[in-house]
């Protein structure tokens, strides 16, 4: 665990007795970050239990109840039928105190997101003087936590970018000069935006991307880079227009020189975002209907997407990436250091390959050999590991089986 990551977990730790007196009612634990399953959820993880069923749902089942209590024959004198319709009448009376109090529940979530609001205006003068004290820090990040577990719906999330959340909240953050906001406002940002069209739009108008690539560029802490990277993900993913502002303001060098460093974390991040944008260019392969696929073709083309991984050299940065890890795994012949690198970066390098197939960068006969290296070492290691490694190692042989056929093929093409 790296150091900032440790800042985090301390940091939490510290801060969830504050959580707990914020005007949201926070789940029993502090809302962890789960970027790597590039997974802000799109619904609240946890909804007051009166809202139980849509309202529209609630509303048609409330008819239906009225219906068949106003069919009822006029002679009640069975017994059969005196019970079945005290039934129905149970269930009329239950179904309108839910449909009230999830209508009173949605009111309430946009009273809270305006108190929210006028809560951290008391900060921003301060903020933006750098003269915050460590108590006002953590009031402000308790104030982002409580946008973000309400924004986790898709609604809110759509009604926090209506009330200029963006201008008001984020921007402010992201101009701070103090970390830990930045971070906690970058995944905010990212829980915004996800797979929520319309906030991504109000994003970008925002001049966002701009703004986390001169982040990602700037900072030096791995944490902000992170979040930063999972915001930016967020932003871009199935958005053709957001895609092509990241290629259009420099998003490849900065990533060609993020795989050439030695941040784990967010070479992991940035292979990813990349391996999503194209499997996005081959589903629409997929769209059955015609005009939409067409249409679809159409927008993703104006990205240039693979012109533009070729001009910047990401191929090259991957391939460096590969060799580099792969030879440091070689070193040791009893054990793997890190599985999760070589699986990534060998996905990373057949998702890519049709696009940089015939870009030479080294002897390529040379690589087969490293690929073929490390298929001998895992399938060494495969009669050796415990049982509950044994799955991620046969994976692992599988994935550079599958390599390995791809740069063969590669060979044989060219000769």
């Amino acid at each position: 665990m790296d150091d900032e990551e440790t800042k985090e977990k301390d940091f939490n730790e510290n801060t969830n007795q504050s959580h707990s007196k914020s005007l949201i009612l926070h789940p029993d634990k502090t809302l962890l970050e789960s970027e790597d399953d590039e997974s802000v959820k799109s619904t609240k993880t946890k909804e007051s239990e009166a809202l139980k069923v849509p309202i529209m749902e609630l509303k048609a089942r409330l008819k239906k109840i009225k219906e068949s209590v106003t069919d009822l024959p006029s002679e009640i004198n069975d017994e059969s039928t005196q019970a079945k319709m005290m039934q129905k009448l149970r269930a009329y009376e239950t179904l309108k105190e839910e449909l009230k109090a999830a209508k009173i529940n949605i009111t309430t979530d946009a009273e809270v997101l305006n108190t929210l609001f006028k809560k951290f205006q008391l900060y921003k003068v301060p903020m933006h003087t750098s003269s915050l004290l460590n108590i006002e820090i953590e009031i402000i990040l308790d104030i982002l936590n409580g946008f973000e577990y309400l924004i986790h719906q898709i609604d809110t999330a759509r009604l926090f970018a209506d009330m200029e959340g963006i201008s008001n909240i984020i921007l402010p953050c992201l101009n701070s000069t103090y970390n830990e906001i930045k971070a906690e406002a970058l995944r905010l940002l990212g829980a915004a935006v996800q797979s929520n069209p319309k906030v991504q739009a109000k994003a970008l108008e925002k001049d966002l991307m701009q703004k986390l690539l001169h982040i990602l560029s700037t900072n030096n802490k791995i944490l902000v880079k992170s979040r930063c990277l999972f915001a930016l993900s967020a932003l871009v993913r199935q958005f053709p227009a957001a895609q092509k502002a990241l290629l259009d303001h420099g998003g490849l060098e900065i990533f060609g020189k993020i795989l050439n460093n030695n941040q784990l974390q967010t070479q992991l991040k940035v292979m990813r975002l990349i391996n999503d944008l194209i499997v996005e260019r081959q589903d629409i392969e997929k769209i059955s209907d015609i005009r939409q696929r067409d249409a679809k073709t159409k927008e993703y083309a104006a990205t240039d997407l693979e012109q533009k991984l070729l001009m910047h050299r990401y191929c090259k940065y991957l391939y460096d990436l590969m060799i580099k890890s792969f030879k440091y795994e070689l070193r040791d012949q009893n054990e793997i250091d890190n599985y999760e690198l070589l699986e990534v970066v060998s996905e990373s390098m057949i998702m890519i390959n049709p696009i940089c197939k015939n870009e030479v960068y080294m002897d390529k006969h040379m690589l087969l050999q490293v690929i073929n290296d490390m298929l001998n070492l895992y399938q060494n290691l495969s009669g050796t590991v415990e049982s509950d490694d044994a799955d991620i190692i046969n994976n692992q042989i599988q994935l550079i089986k599958k390599l390995k056929i791809v740069f063969e093929m590669s060979l044989h093409e060219e000769l």
